[in-house]
């Protein structure tokens, strides 16, 4: 990579922010693609690190199309979402942190549910704790009309999403698997689930009441995997990722209200 030509990014939200603070810790110059649909504070938090924010109709456009044109025409270094090894190990680490806890607490996860848009944490969580507790079962968990690596996993083939899909999920809407993430998930996966956005709103308020923990949507895909009993977990130990805290206030307000 050549710092002082700057990097680029494209995201919904999460990556973005990562990437435009690790830029302004550096002193590189970023631009981020972002969809213009985005929650408004992932837009905001990027902007305030610094970085150019190129917003897109993910209806019309094609993300990575853009990020590509840009990176021709300034010779900026790519930094993809999750399609890369580097991006994958550094997600990963976030598998270390759980085993390490619960290895000094001599407690063995029987299950590990994971949120899942291109794959990157799973695929990076799952290769550390499956090195760790080669017995553990491991589930990707999506948006019922993201379900991409779900469909992939089980028909042994990078399957995409069809077109028109939706859901409030904004951070895991990849239209499919990545090549490098879904070579990963394949080695490591058990099977892929699937929740409704009706079962991800109520879940966000169950982790607000109860365990005080505010998620974004695609955060809490796999805690409303197993509050709404897609696996039988009974007697069991589970992993549950809860990843990302990114919600508008006025999405929270009026999921709170739906209850």
């Amino acid at each position: 990579m050549k710092k002082n030509k700057g990097v680029v990014a494209y995201s919904s939200g999460n990556h973005a922010q990562a990437v435009a603070y690790a830029s302004k810790l550096n002193n590189i110059s970023s631009t981020i693609v972002m969809p213009k649909n985005a929650p408004s504070i992932k837009i905001n938090n990027t902007k305030r690190y610094g970085s150019e924010v190129v917003l897109y109709d993910p209806a019309s456009s094609i993300r990575e199309d853009i990020a590509n044109d840009i990176a021709r025409t300034t010779k900026k270094t790519i930094i993809k979402p999750y399609d890369d090894l580097d991006i994958i190990a550094g997600q990963g680490t976030a598998g270390k942190e759980i085993a390490e806890e619960l290895l000094n607490q001599n407690i063995r996860p029987d299950m590990y549910l994971c949120c899942c848009g291109g794959g990157g944490l799973i695929a990076g969580t799952s290769t550390y704790l499956k090195h760790k507790f080669p017995d553990i079962e491991i589930y990707s968990v999506e948006p019922e009309e993201f379900n991409d690596t779900q469909l992939s996993f089980r028909s042994n083939f990078i399957t995409p999403i069809k077109k028109g899909a939706q859901s409030i999920c904004d951070a895991l809407l990849a239209p499919q698997p990545g090549d490098v993430t879904f070579a990963i998930n394949q080695q490591t996966l058990t099977d892929g689930l699937t929740v409704s956005d009706k079962e991800v709103k109520s879940t966000i308020v169950v982790l607000a009441e109860n365990l005080k923990i505010i998620t974004e949507p695609g955060g809490a895909v796999a805690a409303s995997a197993l509050l709404n009993k897609k696996l039988d977990v009974e007697n069991k130990t589970i992993i549950v990722m809860i990843s990302g805290g990114n919600i508008d206030g006025e999405l929270f307000s009026s999921i709170a209200k739906e209850k």
